[in-house]
């Protein structure tokens, strides 16, 4: 929003402090350096039934962010990607080369899958070691009709 970018999400993985919490407050708490659950390193996730009922502390409940307002007069979007991408770049990152891609086609018609392919790009350029989605939602785009 407005340049700045806002994390809207979490990384649902096993060293992160609040899933080693949450999986702490199961009664069945991670040892030391333990950085896995059944040879993965994240501990939420859709589908994957059978490896959640093979271990509980996976778990299908998302980490759901708080409402972030977009008013009409200020300028928005949103990058919604795999952690492929959050892997080898930051949101800082991310969001400036959203806006580096939209001034240098100021004037242009740009498309979602152009900034999303600009951002692709540079995650395969830093050597992503995963698979790795983006999509690219312009609200200022959306709120003008295009």
């Amino acid at each position: 929003v407005e340049g700045k970018p806002i994390a809207m999400t979490e990384d649902h993985r096993v060293v992160s402090t609040t899933e080693r919490a949450r999986i702490a407050k199961l009664g069945n708490p991670l040892k030391d350096g333990e950085s896995r659950i059944c040879g993965l390193n994240l501990c939420r996730m859709l589908g994957d039934k059978f490896l959640k009922e093979q271990d509980p502390r996976f778990s299908k409940e998302p980490y759901v962010s708080p409402v972030v307002q977009i008013s009409k007069s200020c300028s928005a979007f949103a990058l919604i990607a795999s952690d492929g991408l959050w892997d080898v770049i930051t949101a800082k990152k991310a969001a400036q080369l959203v806006l580096d891609y939209k001034e240098r086609n100021m004037g242009q018609e740009i498309s979602a899958d152009g900034v999303a392919d600009h951002v692709l790009s540079e995650a395969r350029n830093l050597r992503t070691k995963d698979n790795t989605s983006v999509i690219f939602l312009d609200f200022d785009a959306m709120r003008m009709g295009r």
